[in-house]
């Protein structure tokens, strides 16, 4: 499986070590209903900028980190949470005042979203990809199934999810392996792109796509 380098951040939670953050940390419910979208870029700028990802946040201060982008950054509306054009205005705001040398763009071509992930893992840069609402039928409760992934390699359905932000860590032909609610899961490629086809969009369901700014 193609993958991140280095470990993806983690949260010291209850003696335990997450894979990556959760909305359902924080003690602002608008955050709890539809913070997704500002998890996954507060984990993708700890990725970008801790020397040692080893190291695990203290949840207090994650959830202070979090409130400050959704404040400052990414303001999230009730019941809908966030756009993927304005998560990546946000982001390249954060980008800029933080001097990194990256722009983000909310893609929405479908048939390059395979490329675009695997070249973005390949030069270690996490990809917040969206599960987009049903559409255009929006009071259909159609969702992507997650997986785990038992010790002998098989995979079993443990939840499932529409209209919500993941992280992809990892990818190989079959499957994608995700961060979500500060666990791991994996995503069936055919699946997604089944959901996209028939209950969702390619402008909804897609991910925010980061270049390198230096020459």
């Amino acid at each position: 499986m193609l993958s991140l380098r280095r470990p993806y951040p983690g949260i010291l939670k209850s003696n335990t070590v997450s894979y990556g953050g959760s909305q359902m940390w924080s003690e602002k419910k608008i955050i709890r209903e539809c913070g997704c979208g500002p998890v996954a870029a507060l984990d993708l700028l700890h990725y970008l900028t801790d020397e040692d990802t080893r190291a695990p946040l203290s949840l207090e201060g994650y959830n202070k980190e979090l409130r400050t982008l959704c404040l400052h950054y990414l303001p999230l509306i009730p019941k809908s949470g966030l756009n993927g054009l304005t998560l990546a205005l946000g982001v390249n705001r954060l980008f800029r005042e933080r001097q990194l040398p990256f722009r983000a763009f909310w893609a929405l071509s479908g048939s390059r979203l395979w490329d675009r992930i695997r070249e973005m893992l390949e030069r270690d840069m996490p990809v917040i990809l969206s599960i987009g609402p049903n559409f255009p039928v929006l009071w259909q409760k159609e969702r992507l199934r997650f997986y785990i992934r038992r010790r002998d390699g098989s995979y079993i359905p443990a939840t499932a999810a529409k209209s919500h932000y993941v992280t992809v860590t990892g990818m190989d032909t079959d499957w994608l392996r995700i961060s979500s609610w500060g666990r791991e899961y994996y995503i069936k490629r055919q699946e997604y792109e089944d959901y996209v086809k028939c209950h969702s969009s390619y402008l909804f369901s897609n991910l925010l796509y980061i270049k390198t700014t230096d020459p």
